[in-house]
């Protein structure tokens, strides 16, 4: 599919633009019922976002609003989920593991020489903080994953230059599953934080008496200490808010995709749907 900025489609973005505007048409349709469309955004000098839509069908005729409603909604969803998958995931995706590999590493190494003297919840923290990092390394691996599988989708959507539903909902299930996975972790470096305080003191007032494990005991502390910092915390907590959009944890990936499904109705309404000039 191609799309054509004929004289009658250029006729129209002109009829709907304003003053000091400049009409932005997508290089993609959207095919709803069996009928294409085209999506033209209008944006205004020192504005970020955009200050109107149209939607035309192809033929460069301008159909009602209500036919319009469901296909600029397709549009922007899709639009956004795949500015997101293509910036803030792609970049997650390659965000490193090797401090929550070592901090394994390190108390696998300690804990034959150091679970004997142990108390049960120092035993416990230490199992935690090796489970959580565990779930960080292997959550690294599984985003690659759902990357590449999303990649191909928004390839062959790009291959045939139109959307369908088929690729708003491939897409976003992706972003849901990838955001439930990144919350998840953070959630539990949040849950963990208090474990980390303890073993940090425990090991800091062993590390003189575990002989040869010292030098590793040192390295563990120094990764701990980083854990530590009051701006890593902060940074993490409000990472958990920004995302219980309701102030409620998740239990599961549906109650994320429906707190968030709620979020983005109010911002079509909001954002999108109030400037689409369709009459």
């Amino acid at each position: 599919m191609i799309v054509r900025e004929t004289a009658e489609v250029r006729k129209q973005i002109n009829n709907y633009k304003r003053f000091l505007e400049k009409p932005e048409l997508f290089n993609h349709a959207a095919l709803v019922n069996d009928q294409f469309y085209y999506n033209v955004q209008y944006w205004r000098i020192g504005k970020k976002e955009a200050v109107g839509y149209l939607i035309l069908r192809s033929d460069g005729s301008v159909p009602p609003r209500s036919e319009a409603l469901p296909v600029v909604e397709r549009f922007m969803v899709h639009n956004n989920s795949v500015t997101n998958f293509l910036t803030s995931f792609a970049i997650d995706k390659e965000k490193p593991v090797w401090m929550y590999e070592q901090k394994r590493d390190y108390l696998r190494q300690l804990l034959p020489y150091c679970e004997p003297i142990m108390d049960v919840q120092t035993r416990k923290d230490a199992h935690d903080l090796i489970e959580v990092c565990e779930y960080m390394i292997e959550g690294q691996d599984k985003l690659r994953e759902m990357y590449d599988t999303g990649l191909r989708y928004h390839k062959e959507m790009v291959a045939r230059n139109y959307v369908v539903e088929e690729d708003v909902k491939l897409i976003r299930e992706i972003l849901y599953e990838s955001d439930f996975l990144m919350y998840q972790g953070v959630r539990m470096q949040v849950d963990v934080q208090d474990a980390v305080d303890r073993l940090y003191a425990w090991f800091q007032s062993m590390e003189r008496n575990l002989g040869e494990q010292r030098k590793t005991v040192t390295k563990l502390l120094h990764l701990l200490g980083d854990y530590k910092r009051s701006g890593v915390r902060r940074t993490m907590e409000k990472s958990v808010r920004d995302m219980e959009i309701k102030g409620v944890t998740y239990r599961n990936v549906e109650e994320m995709k429906q707190a968030f499904d709620e979020k983005n109705k109010e911002i079509l309404q909001d954002k999108v749907f109030a400037i689409l000039r369709n009459p």
